[in-house]
């Protein structure tokens, strides 16, 4: 028998890699939180976690509600059972709500 973990990541999986994320326990997440924008006429959503630590990661940037309701939906259940979130370094080192991955949590 294969144990399998399941990872939710802000990528899609033909830019994922496991060696461009950092990874946060789904425990470690205290909280999620949107961010309405307008951009160019649309609305957007940021998806940020806040973790332990008190610090707070970009996710992902969405354009369309559907993707960002279901990648919400996908984070909550990530929560409420410890799986493992990817979150791209690119995130990291392009948005302001971020910090350098060692910064936030060490090693994972």
């Amino acid at each position: 028998m294969v144990n399998t973990a399941r990872h939710i990541h802000g990528l899609n999986e033909a830019e994922f890699s496991m060696n461009n994320t950092i990874q946060i326990h789904g425990h470690k997440v205290r909280d999620l939180i949107t961010k309405f924008f307008y951009r160019d006429s649309h609305l957007c959503y940021h998806i940020l976690l806040h973790v332990d630590g008190g610090e707070t990661v970009f996710f992902r940037e969405f354009m369309d509600y559907a993707e960002y309701k279901k990648a919400f939906s996908d984070l909550q259940q990530a929560r409420l059972n410890n799986i493992i979130i990817n979150i791209p370094k690119k995130n990291l080192a392009t948005n302001q709500y971020c910090c350098e991955s060692g910064m936030i949590f060490g090693k994972v």
